[in-house]
């Protein structure tokens, strides 16, 4: 039939055209970067953080990972010299993703700057607080170098006992025991939630808590703990729901406001007293111990 006369020279001219639009694409893209580079040297960077991100978009087209693992890097770069960390760390940790599956040095830089924005950002947020703290008959001053401190590694364990008493733990828990566990953990919760599993989420969420509470950036935790507490009501989950508030409860305590944690406790202790459940409720007096010590 005439109609296929020819077909594999349409197929090898097809293929050398799809080659220079590939080429055309991959020059497109370097040339957005040098532009963007121009802009940075000139204190342009939203000019600069604009050009970057059709680089990476182009890059992600062509599946070049390398460059576009790169690319995020350089744009988390831009975004932490304004201090704007949020999304520095967004694009730190998309860098972080692609260059851990290809295994090259880019991850341990990533891996620094990340702990290094997230260091500095809770230093920014104990700035905000700046209050005296009352532990019991104790006094805990987060705006002095005082003596008197508190024992997060030795909170962390209470926390992590009454964790483990959740049947995903046991499934989650591990992932603690990586260098980099926030990073784990989060890819985790991204599986949970593609599959839909509530309790999975839920018991992560309060994993990435006590992660965040040990390295003492306690209002970060707080914030998991309390999108793990929505979880578990949606799902009718007591046993969750009181947990997720004993954490919250312990994390007011140690930004100082003393009233909201004394509440979360009590509401969580309530429960624990309704569920009948004598292990859940040693676990929970320990940890209120270690608060009021």
């Amino acid at each position: 039939m005439e109609l296929f006369k020819g077909k594999d020279e349409y197929g090898d001219s097809l293929k050398i055209l799809l080659e220079q639009l590939w080429e055309y694409q991959e020059a497109e893209a370097n040339l957005m970067v040098e532009i963007a580079t121009i802009h940075y040297e000139n204190g342009d960077t939203d000019n600069t953080i604009g050009f970057l991100e059709k680089s990476v978009e182009i890059y992600h087209e062509l599946g070049f990972d390398e460059q576009e693992a790169t690319i995020h890097d350089l744009i988390g770069d831009v975004y932490r010299n304004i201090d704007d960390l949020s999304n520095a760390l967004e694009h730190y940790y998309k860098s972080l993703k692609i260059s851990s599956t290809l295994k090259i040095p880019l991850e341990t830089e990533v891996l620094a700057k990340i702990e290094e924005c997230e260091a500095q950002q809770e230093k920014i947020e104990d700035k905000k607080v700046n209050k005296t703290v009352p532990i019991g008959s104790k006094v805990f001053d987060e705006s002095s170098e005082s003596e008197e401190s508190i024992d997060y590694i030795k909170l962390g364990k209470r926390l992590d006992d009454i964790i483990a008493l959740l049947d995903e733990s046991a499934v989650y828990g591990t992932y603690q025991k990586y260098e980099n566990p926030m990073f784990h953990l989060e890819e985790a919760y991204q599986m949970a939630s593609s599959i839909d599993d509530k309790k999975g989420e839920a018991a992560l969420l309060l994993i990435m808590g006590d992660v965040s509470l040990k390295g003492e950036k306690t209002k970060k935790a707080l914030d998991f703990f309390h999108k793990s507490l929505n979880f578990f009501q949606r799902i009718g989950d007591k046993r969750g729901e009181s947990i997720s508030r004993l954490l919250m409860g312990t994390a007011y305590f140690l930004l100082g406001d003393v009233n909201e944690g004394s509440e979360y406790l009590r509401q969580s202790m309530d429960i624990i007293h309704g569920l009948d459940d004598s292990v859940l409720e040693k676990a929970a007096l320990e940890l209120l111990n270690s608060i009021y010590d």
